[in-house]
């Protein structure tokens, strides 16, 4: 089992080298064959020189990127799956309090940007809370189908031997919806970054959003590339990550609504 774990692993990482020389091969002959302008698409070789050239920087706004987003996931996550076991234990509060939830999620967040940071100011706080608004709520749909899917025969069995519904939600629910849950995280993640980097971008905190910002003004286009691949990348690593974790942590998989 460790052995073809370990091979998986090597052609996975084999796949994503040989995606990553297509990209590049494909970027270059689309920049020479339609003569596409340096200062609209720079050159993979000119990306990479202002990726080198700013190494520095470039890391430390990655870092607070990368910290805005974990923070704020953190807490989303917290957040979800208070809400979805409320929602699943009670149907009159999924009735008076999910709408406003579904309001608040729908809201463009370009919309209450400016109020969140006349509330939280510009730093931290902001970039948190808009994460936090964008990736809550799939981290809590699946999770109440996570919860709701428990099977009812586990349910029946922790009533007969007198488990408080704390101890059933967390030896029997939570458990069985880990997959669910993990299914939202992984959506999550990703936007996580996105929503960190836009939580930069409006509030002019440190990151990858404020420094994309700054070298489209000054019209860095190699720096700005450069920055956008960095971003991707860490959206990608971030949804790899999330995906390792849920593999090597979930030991039992469903089989026929039971874990095996």
């Amino acid at each position: 089992m460790a052995g073809a774990d370990r091979r998986r692993g090597v052609t996975a990482r084999l796949r994503f080298v040989v995606y990553a020389l297509a990209f590049l091969l494909l970027w270059k002959l689309v920049v020479s064959g339609l003569r596409i302008p340096p200062f609209f698409m720079p050159p993979p070789e000119a990306v990479a020189e202002a990726l080198i050239r700013n190494w520095r920087a470039i890391g430390l706004a990655l870092i607070s990127t990368l910290r805005n987003a974990f923070a704020g996931l953190a807490v989303a996550f917290a957040i979800a799956i208070a809400l979805a076991a409320i929602f699943t234990s009670s149907r009159l509060a999924s009735r008076a309090v999910l709408p406003l939830v579904i309001g608040l999620r729908t809201a463009p967040v370009l919309a209450i940007a400016p109020i969140l940071i006349m509330i939280f100011g510009r730093g931290l706080s902001t970039s948190i809370a808009v994460v936090v608004i964008v990736s809550f709520f799939p981290i809590m749909v699946n999770a109440m189908k996570g919860f709701a899917a428990t099977p009812a025969h586990a349910l029946e069995l922790m009533h007969m031997l007198g488990a408080s519904g704390l101890t059933t939600f967390g030896r029997v629910r939570f458990p069985f919806a880990l997959p669910f849950i993990f299914s939202g995280l992984r959506s999550a993640a990703t936007s996580a970054v996105l929503a960190a980097m836009l939580a930069e971008w409006l509030s002019g905190a440190p990151g990858l959003g404020s420094a994309i910002l700054d070298a489209s003004s000054f019209r860095r286009s190699a720096l700005m590339w450069a920055l956008v691949l960095v971003s991707m990348s860490a959206a990608f690593t971030l949804f790899f990550v999330t995906e390792r974790f849920e593999a090597r942590l979930l030991s039992w998989r469903f089989r026929e609504g039971q874990p095996r």
